[in-house]
């Protein structure tokens, strides 16, 4: 099955027409998205401002981002389910849209990155040293991967 044939399955489910034509459906959805968003931006950009040794100087990076992974792996559990739920109200929509395309590859390449290399800086980043140049590398690849993100969904809506 290829993907289109997926998105067109989904697009005949009961739930994604019940979805469709709903009042409410795609904005309750939507706001749940954005909320998601809103956390998991506010954790990775703490942990990634505390890696380029801009605030929080006094405690270990590892320590932050510790503190802060439930809120981080909520959150991105929020987003995950409500983006399906979100492409569940067009998916045909979403499988021609070419802003939808560039925020799911920026989407997994700053998960991955966020699961591998950034989290190894972290770990390296166990004491109150000063921020290392990997770790600011780090962290400004983290912060455009997940600018990146948010901008390519907020074309969506106008780019398609």
């Amino acid at each position: 099955m290829s993907i289109l044939q997926l998105f067109r399955w989904v697009a005949h489910t009961p739930f994604s027409v019940f979805l469709r034509h709903s009042t409410w459906g795609f904005a309750v959805i939507e706001t749940v998205h954005l909320l998601g968003l809103a956390a998991l931006g506010g954790a990775i950009l703490i942990v990634d401002l505390r890696l380029l040794g801009i605030g929080l100087l006094r405690q270990p990076a590892s320590r932050i981002a510790r503190e802060l992974s439930p809120i981080l792996l909520g959150s991105l559990g929020v987003m995950l389910i409500s983006g399906v739920l979100l492409v569940m109200t067009g998916p045909l929509k979403y499988y021609d849209s070419s802003s939808f395309r560039l925020k799911m590859l920026l989407f997994f390449l700053a998960v991955a990155f966020y699961f591998s290399l950034h989290r190894s800086v972290i770990r390296s980043n166990a004491d109150v040293a000063p921020s290392t140049s990997m770790s600011k590398i780090a962290a400004v690849v983290s912060l455009a991967l997940w600018l990146g993100v948010g901008l390519a969904g907020r074309a969506i809506g106008f780019l398609g």
